[in-house]
C-alpha cells in the first residue's frame, strides 16, 4: 500500500517542496512549484547585461536542459562556476509565463536558497564514495561531463604557464582596461578585489591515454606546488628547471568537459583545451 504526502502551497498556490527531501529532474519541472532542488551539469552561464545583478545559468541532467535566472542581492556571490561543472541548486521557483513557457528562477535572498559547486569541493577527491575512477581513454565516450582520474603530469613548460589577476568574487580573469580593472565574467570594476594566480595548460597521462587540459587558481597551485609570488622570484632559467622536475608526479584529478562553452567570458576561450581540471590532489 503506497503512502501519500500532502505538500503545502504558498500564497500564490504553488506547491512548496522546500521542507521535503525531494530531488527533482528537469523533466519534472512545471508551473507553480517553489523550493525545488536540482542536481546537474552547467552547460552555459552568462550575465544578462553589463549592469545589474542577474545571470542566466543553463543546467543539464539525464532528462533535459533548463535555463535558470539567477538573481543576486548585489554582485555574483557563488564563486567560480564554469561549463562542465557539477552543481546542486535548491530554492528554485517554477512558473509559466503569458505564452505558457516554463520560467525557472533562483533568488539569493529567498530562505532555503543554496548553491553548491560540487566540482570544486575537496571532498570530491577525498571521498571514494562520491566517485568511480575513470581512465582518460574513457572520457570522449562517456555521457558524464565530470570524471575522476588518477594521472601523472606528462608535460609542462614555461610557455604553458601564465600569471594573471583573478576576481575574488567569481574566480575569473580580470581584464586591464584604459579606465581600470574589470572582471571578464561579471563585468564588475575590481581595483581592490583581485588576487594574482596561475593559468596553466598541461598534458596529463595514464596508461591508456594522454589528454591536453587546463586549470586555474588553486588547482594550478596544487600541480605546481608553489605560489605565484614564489614562482616569480625564481630566475628565468630556474623557473624552467623547476617545472621540469614536476613531470611524472602523480595526481588524482577531477576533469570536466567544457566543449559546450557558450559563456562568452572564459579566459581566452578560443585557445582553451576542451578539458578543464577543476580539482587536483597530489598522490604521496
Amino acid at each position: 500500500m503506497a503512502s501519500q504526502v500532502t505538500l503545502p502551497r504558498d500564497l500564490h498556490g504553488a506547491v512548496d517542496f522546500s521542507k521535503y527531501p525531494f530531488r527533482a529532474y528537469v523533466s519534472d519541472l512545471h508551473g507553480k512549484m517553489v523550493g525545488v532542488s536540482l542536481f546537474g551539469t552547467v552547460t552555459s552561464v552568462c550575465k544578462v547585461s553589463t549592469s545589474g545583478s542577474t545571470f542566466y545559468l543553463e543546467i543539464e541532467d539525464a532528462t533535459g536542459v533548463v535555463l535558470t535566472k539567477l538573481i543576486f542581492t548585489g554582485h555574483w556571490s557563488l564563486g567560480r562556476v564554469g561549463v562542465g561543472h557539477m552543481v546542486y541548486i535548491s530554492g528554485l521557483t517554477c512558473s509559466l509565463n503569458k505564452i505558457n513557457i516554463l520560467e525557472v528562477s533562483w533568488s539569493e535572498k529567498e530562505p532555503g536558497s543554496l548553491f553548491v559547486n560540487l566540482s570544486l569541493l575537496p571532498a570530491l577527491l577525498n571521498s571514494t564514495c562520491l566517485h568511480n575512477i575513470s581512465l582518460l581513454s574513457d572520457l570522449p565516450h562517456s555521457a558524464n561531463r565530470t570524471h575522476i582520474c588518477r594521472v601523472r603530469l606528462d608535460h609542462i613548460d614555461c610557455d604553458s604557464l601564465k600569471l594573471s589577476l583573478f576576481h575574488n568574487l567569481c574566480g575569473y580573469v580580470v581584464d586591464e582596461l584604459p579606465d581600470g580593472l574589470q572582471c571578464s565574467f561579471c563585468k564588475v570594476a575590481c581595483q581592490n578585489g583581485c588576487t594574482p594566480g596561475f593559468q596553466l595548460h598541461l598534458t596529463i597521462a595514464d596508461d591508456s591515454e594522454k589528454v591536453f587540459a587546463w586549470c586555474v587558481g588553486q588547482t594550478a597551485v596544487e600541480f605546481l606546488q608553489i605560489s605565484p609570488d614564489e614562482y616569480m622570484e625564481l630566475p628565468e632559467d630556474e623557473q624552467a628547471m623547476y617545472l621540469f622536475t614536476l613531470q611524472n608526479e602523480s595526481f588524482t584529478v577531477a576533469i570536466a568537459n567544457t566543449s559546450k562553452r557558450v559563456d562568452g567570458y572564459a579566459e581566452n576561450a578560443e585557445a582553451l583545451p576542451v578539458w578543464e581540471i577543476t580539482r587536483a590532489l597530489r598522490c604521496e
